[in-house]
């Protein structure tokens, strides 16, 4: 009954999608800031839309019942995402093969965000397990289901990956696009290796810093989105392996001697 209640809960796939069409409508904005700018994709203008269908007026359009099988309905979409990228990880063994050792190690440094984070989250926060899905990566697609996967929609892991992916969808593409805007007149970087950098394997972070580029070299649009496209598949296939080898195992373990030296789960 309860899957039936979920599949049957047709004002949530509605508004969903009428959220999506309204977004695309839309469409990326770019917005100026003095001589810089950055962009805003289609997905934060979908999820600002869903927020304001909660908000006002609350209960009433978006009842709560809906709140958790759109909870439910992430760790579904998240399962389908991950068998997709385990796919995209095989098509594109010859790409992460051809594209050189920079592309590759670029994507490595993820698997020790948590360095920074965790303590911060721990110590000065109190945070608990939330903190482990908040720190181990960039808390992009690829880790919000690979968490899903590996603790549970319902989990606090689940949780904290879920607030990062939020926030750095509205402000990260913000972040990228700003980014890429000023080291752009940066003379001695190159635009191609800007191009490559914005592909961290999220698409919404890449198109905001790819569109900036762009802006900025016109001329050079066809090889910016070339490298953008080919860095950011590199990055969606060593992101899964980075955060299962080398990111969840030392976040966990560092997250036990945080949490020792803060007092344990008392």
């Amino acid at each position: 009954m309860k899957n039936e209640s979920l599949w049957r809960d047709y004002r949530l796939h509605l508004l969903v999608f009428i959220a999506s069409v309204i977004a695309e409508l839309i469409g990326s904005q770019r917005v100026p800031l003095g001589r810089f700018s950055f962009t805003l994709a289609p997905l934060i203008f979908s999820m600002i839309l869903m927020a304001l269908v909660y908000i006002i007026p609350k209960g009433k359009l978006f009842p709560e019942k809906s709140v958790k099988n759109a909870s439910v309905m992430m760790a579904i979409s998240g399962g389908v995402l991950l068998a997709k990228l385990g796919v995209s990880s095989g098509a594109a063994i010859e790409q992460v093969l051809d594209s050189g050792i920079a592309i590759t190690l670029q994507n490595l440094g993820e698997g020790f965000s948590f360095i920074l984070g965790l303590p911060v989250a721990v110590l000065l926060f109190g945070m608990k397990r939330e903190s482990i899905g908040m720190s181990f990566g960039v808390s992009r697609e690829a880790n919000v289901a690979l968490i899903s996967e590996r603790y549970g929609a319902d989990s606090p892991e689940f949780r904290g990956v879920m607030v990062n992916y939020i926030v750095g969808t509205i402000f990260g593409v913000v972040a990228v696009s700003l980014l890429m805007s000023i080291l752009s007149e940066v003379s001695f970087i190159s635009p191609h290796s800007l191009a490559l950098a914005t592909g961290i394997g999220s698409a919404s972070m890449m198109v905001g810093g790819l569109g900036t580029l762009i802006e900025r070299f016109p001329e050079l649009q066809t090889e910016l989105e070339a490298y953008a496209a080919v860095s950011n598949i590199v990055s969606s296939v060593i992101a899964v392996y980075t955060a299962i080898f080398i990111g969840l195992p030392l976040t966990e373990w560092a997250y036990k001697g945080l949490n020792n030296v803060k007092g344990g789960d008392k």
